[in-house]
């Protein structure tokens, strides 16, 4: 009986392997595997590779928003004009407070509750070069 490395037949093969260990062990190809959201969350917004998904949204005063980082790499959720490097990734409606999340690694989440209703454009810090922005449209009360 022989212990030790044994290069597999084939990449294809190997790769296969790997697939399963991830997808067996709650990581698939976008990252680790999250619980339902808590029902007071009024959306579920998916941090991915390099987008947010879905990236616009519209929701009611009060109601609260959670990203999950659905990839295997660090993302932010900001919306703070001085920290946008283009104009236009960055937009609060006027009396709104500035939010960032700070990092959020893969397989966390970040809540924010939106009161003012407006447009909130907002951004990852590290991936808006990369189109990484979405928008948030928070209705009237009627």
């Amino acid at each position: 009986m022989e212990f030790g490395y044994r290069r597999p037949k084939s990449i294809a093969r190997a790769i296969s392997g790997l697939f399963t260990v991830l997808v067996v062990s709650g990581c698939g190809l976008n990252g680790p595997a999250h619980k339902p959201a808590a029902p007071s969350v009024a959306a579920v917004i998916d941090l991915g590779f390099m987008s947010y998904s879905p990236d616009n949204i519209t929701i009611c005063p009060g109601d609260t928003v959670e990203w999950r980082n659905t990839s295997l790499i660090t993302h932010t959720v900001t919306d703070d004009t001085r920290r946008a490097k283009k104009q236009g990734d960055a937009s609060l409606p006027s009396g709104a407070q500035a939010f960032d999340s700070g990092d959020i690694p893969a397989g966390q989440i970040y809540l924010h509750t939106f009161t003012i209703p407006g447009t909130y454009h907002y951004f990852c810090t590290y991936h808006a070069n990369h189109g990484m922005v979405g928008t948030i449209i928070v209705k009237p009360a009627s």
